[in-house]
């Protein structure tokens, strides 16, 4: 058991040290909202009696890409995370008056069964996911399109107020999650958690910029960039790697009989990540969910359900201005089944269900001037649903020791979405 220990700790120092290797003084959050200084400028126009235009698509840019800055960022606390709970569960047994295996299967991964580990045990691990996130709104985040209009010249009608920027950005954005993570049984029926999650997030941005003369004419250079084209490019790449938002989390088992069990649990999130370098949401959380599970020979079925609220936080407001805002709440539901199919083999079968509950979204538009069409995005607030399926398998090469591999998939293209999201666990009861 110690060499099994050992080994599993040693794996875990190896890859917090991987994680933690490089970071990045300036502050991922103001990446977007920050990526053309304070604001696109552009040069003075030479045309004679031509009114300055130095500024006149500072505030639209400033607004658009914030806006666009907390719509993606806000959606992180959305991630789905893998189950601290143990895959070994017992009940005491009257006749003996000792502790026995309550089901051959090792449970979910990415969800909560009704049944504790056992008074006094204690089941340690940890595990890895990467997010490469690859659309937002079903949009690819490589080619991400939005128009800064020319702002209004105050007493006068001028044709140039028609001319437009436009761009397309490239982001590149990942997060890996290392989580390390303890239960304690501390009677029969009470479970308690913690999960100390490390995290890396890498982040890139390239945009390119054109200045559209829809109203000053092909040939005019009243609008154009300092280069002295009407073409310019932008980017920013950094890294921030830390300590995210602690979770803890007390599951009682309420009702148990023969073939299942119901039970009720909360999570508390702590705003222990920085939020500036989206290691963390920056908020407060609070999650009560119930717990559903069943067995019927190797198949044991589970449903989870559960209302996350959160805190304020300034990924959900104005981080430009230091301005807090409403981080959304969510509706969380979880179904699958995982199967015995082995007495050292587990299947695990998830739907993962949220609904975010007032956030805010983009919209993909058009803008229309004159007889051209140009790709934008627009802001609104409502509800959404977030759905992702889960695989993977549980292994038990020896003693108590567990190896998961499971794999998340996009099933809608709502909000901020991975294609494929891999998770590797290991773990340790005792």
């Amino acid at each position: 058991m110690s060499r099994n220990v050992t080994l599993m700790f040693t794996v875990l120092c190896f890859a917090v040290s991987g994680l933690l290797g490089q970071d990045q003084e300036r502050k991922l959050a103001f990446f977007l909202p920050g990526l053309y200084g304070p604001g696109i400028t552009l040069a003075d126009p030479t045309a004679a009696g031509a009114p300055s235009h130095r500024a006149h698509f500072l505030q639209s840019s400033q607004e658009s890409l914030r806006q666009f800055n907390t719509s993606l960022i806000s959606q992180l606390t959305a991630l789905p995370l893998p189950s601290p709970a143990s895959g070994f569960t017992y009940v005491v047994d009257p006749s003996l008056g000792t502790l026995t295996r309550s089901a051959q299967s090792f449970g979910p991964i990415l969800a909560e069964r009704a049944e504790t580990i056992g008074k006094n045990r204690v089941n340690v691990g940890f595990s890895y996911q990467h997010f490469g996130f690859d659309s937002i709104e079903g949009r690819d985040l490589d080619s991400i399109p939005s128009v800064f209009r020319h702002e209004d010249v105050p007493g006068v009608d001028l044709p140039l107020e028609q001319d437009l920027v436009t761009t397309t950005s490239n982001i590149d954005f990942s997060v890996d999650e290392f989580i390390v993570f303890v239960t304690y049984g501390i009677a029969d029926r009470l479970d308690l958690s913690v999960a100390l999650p490390i995290v890396r997030s890498d982040l890139s941005v390239q945009s390119t910029a054109h200045v559209e003369r829809v109203g000053s004419g092909v040939d005019s250079d009243i609008h154009r960039f300092e280069n002295g084209g009407a073409t310019e490019n932008w980017s920013t790449v950094g890294s921030a790697s830390g300590i995210g938002d602690i979770l803890l989390r007390a599951k009682a088992t309420a009702i148990r009989w023969e073939d299942g069990g119901f039970a009720i649990a909360a999570d508390v999130r702590l705003p222990t990540g920085d939020e500036e370098n989206l290691l963390g949401s920056g908020a407060f959380g609070l999650k009560p969910f119930a717990v559903l599970s069943l067995k019927y020979g190797i198949f044991s079925p589970h449903v989870n359900v559960g209302y996350q609220w959160n805190g304020d936080s300034l990924i959900a407001g104005d981080i430009m201005a230091g301005v807090e805002g409403d981080l959304p709440d969510q509706f969380l539901y979880t179904g699958g089944v995982d199967v015995g199919v082995h007495p050292r083999v587990t299947l695990a079968f998830d739907i993962l269900g949220q609904r975010v509950i007032d956030s805010q979204r983009i919209t993909w538009t058009t803008l229309t001037v004159g007889d051209q069409s140009y790709p934008d995005f627009a802001l609104r607030s409502g509800s959404f649903n977030l759905t992702n399926g889960a695989v993977g398998i549980k292994l038990n090469p020896v003693g108590q020791l567990l190896v998961d591999f499971s794999v998340i998939f996009a099933i809608d293209d709502a909000g901020l979405r991975d294609d494929a999201t891999p998770l590797i666990g290991v773990s340790y009861a005792f």
